[in-house]
């Protein structure tokens, strides 16, 4: 193949090698262009629209890692002695919701259940949050219901100790 190739070259004039080599010249280059040039604009164009992303992405794990690092060095949570039910009783007198509450009942190992018939709803947030952060009380379940007052509603909550 290569000798016929050789000899159809040979037997062209000059003027025809000239158009061959210009038709080839040029089919290269848009083969270079379409398979080349093109998919690489458009891998551009594409990065282009993802690198915004991307950034806030890394922004927001830069982020969240400072956080972790913040909360590696928070002193560790201190206990109060005694049962949950008497943790929570006790934060619940210290708040101001003990008269609030109908029942703190316990349920089993390390929870138990709180039922506040009416309450406002930020100071069972402020109470919660106080149990949460100071003694590692985290909410298993939690039922809440508006009632007719406003800014008042209906708590069922199962509290588990932080273990």
């Amino acid at each position: 193949m290569k000798d016929a190739l050789i000899q159809f070259w040979r037997t062209r004039m000059p003027r025809e090698r000239f158009a061959l080599a210009g038709g080839a010249a040029l089919l290269a280059l848009f083969l270079l262009f379409a398979y080349g040039w093109l998919p690489m604009q458009r891998e551009v164009a594409q990065l282009r629209q993802t690198l915004p992303q991307l950034r806030d992405q890394a922004r927001q794990l830069q982020q969240n890692a400072q956080e972790v690092a913040r909360l590696k060095i928070q002193p560790a949570v201190t206990r109060q002695a005694g049962s949950l039910g008497q943790v929570v009783e006790q934060r619940a007198i210290a708040g101001g919701l003990r008269d609030r509450i109908e029942s703190i009942t316990p349920q089993g190992a390390g929870k138990v259940r709180v039922v506040l018939p009416r309450v406002v709803f930020d100071e069972w947030l402020g109470w919660l949050n106080e149990l949460q952060t100071g003694h590692g009380v985290r909410v298993e379940s939690a039922r809440i219901e508006a009632t007719d007052d406003a800014g008042r509603v209906r708590v069922d909550v199962l509290l588990a100790g932080g273990d």
